[in-house]
């Protein structure tokens, strides 16, 4: 489906506080082999909770942007792990927080394709805004956010996958009906869509029974364990593998032909914060050959994001030179479920001087 979106505003924050992959082996988190593997030189590692990191990216977006809170009318929140209360609304907390109290927030699951999702509804409440809705200011706003925290005894977030590190950090984008006057660059969402696959969804279940509270099964999360046990009863990953390579070509094909962007004109495409292996087991032979010298990953200092590597790689896309402005990027993306998704996007330059 297409769409017509511009992000102008984004951003991503960190804790400041590291954790390197050297020291990951010096104290037997992982192996030598597995630390290399991983392509990953270290990653954040903070102590504040998740929801306080994303309404400080919020704060941080909309301040930067220029927006006045009151234009924000939707509020949409994914995450992959604990936001710090057993019973509660994130989205709410982030909503107040970052001073959007004219939002309605909602909070999404969608593990680590969360963003995505986030974004996907945002971009269907602006689109679905009665004609000449609008705020003082300007248009109607929507914001997605995401954060996740992987520290505490509940989750390793060195040994607790396969090939896969997982970062503390929070992301958030800004989406507007219209290209509003920014003093930053804009991008705007020429194509986005989903795919998925439900079958799958045992892999981050499989050989353990329903449990009715929290850590009820193990002490911490062992992906490992669920994934070794679906592979095993699957006969191995070549099933896998095959659906996914099959969704995500079809899915970025769809994408590219329905921004009516040709597949040589897009300059940079950025995939998931995974580790090389991961990515060649289910995105390196999807992706078209002529998109291959374009692919590019931001692994090295953050790992994988948890929800928020595909509104990273937007904000990364912003910020950077990677595009010039009137360029085409894809952003990929995918997590359990198992849901992939892909957007479309045109850097634009600055429509009013800096001051």
């Amino acid at each position: 489906m297409g769409h017509t979106a511009f992000v102008i505003g984004s951003a991503v924050v960190l804790p400041p506080e590291v954790e390197s992959a050297t020291d990951a082996v010096r104290s037997g988190r992982i192996t030598e082999d597995e630390g290399e593997r991983l392509g990953v030189r270290s990653v954040h590692a903070g102590t504040e909770p998740a929801p306080v990191l994303a309404a400080a990216a919020a704060r941080t977006a909309a301040a930067e942007a220029g927006v006045l809170p009151d234009r924000v009318r939707h509020l949409t929140h994914a995450h992959t792990y604990y936001q710090g209360h057993d019973f509660w609304s994130p989205a709410h907390f982030i909503a107040h927080e970052a001073g959007f109290e004219a939002c309605v927030p909602v909070s999404v699951g969608q593990m680590c394709n969360g963003g995505a999702a986030a974004l996907s509804i945002c971009v269907d409440r602006l689109r679905a805004a009665p004609p000449g809705a609008s705020a003082p200011g300007g248009p109607d706003l929507a914001v997605a956010t995401t954060a996740d925290a992987f520290g505490g005894s509940g989750f390793d977030r060195w040994a607790g996958d396969y090939d896969t590190v997982y970062g503390d950090g929070a992301t958030c984008v800004i989406l507007s009906p219209q290209a509003d006057a920014t003093t930053g660059p804009a991008l705007r969402l020429l194509a986005l869509d989903s795919r998925a696959r439900p079958q799958f969804e045992a892999m981050y279940r499989e050989g353990d029974a329903f449990g009715s509270t929290p850590h009820q099964l193990r002490a911490a999360v062992d992906v490992k364990a669920t994934k070794r046990a679906f592979f095993q009863r699957s006969g191995g990953t070549d099933e896998f593998r095959e659906a996914a390579v099959k969704t995500i070509g079809e899915l970025v094909g769809g994408v590219v032909e329905s921004a009516g962007v040709g597949i040589t004109d897009v300059a940079a495409t950025m995939l998931p914060r995974l580790s090389p292996k991961v990515l060649d087991l289910m995105y390196s032979e999807a992706i078209d050959p002529r998109l291959r010298p374009t692919l590019h990953c931001e692994r090295e200092t953050t790992g994988h994001l948890g929800a928020g590597d595909f509104l990273a790689n937007l904000d990364h896309l912003r910020r950077t030179d990677l595009l010039a402005d009137g360029q085409y990027a894809l952003v990929v993306g995918g997590g359990g479920g198992f849901t992939w998704s892909a957007a479309l996007v045109q850097k634009l330059g600055p429509t009013v001087p800096r001051p």
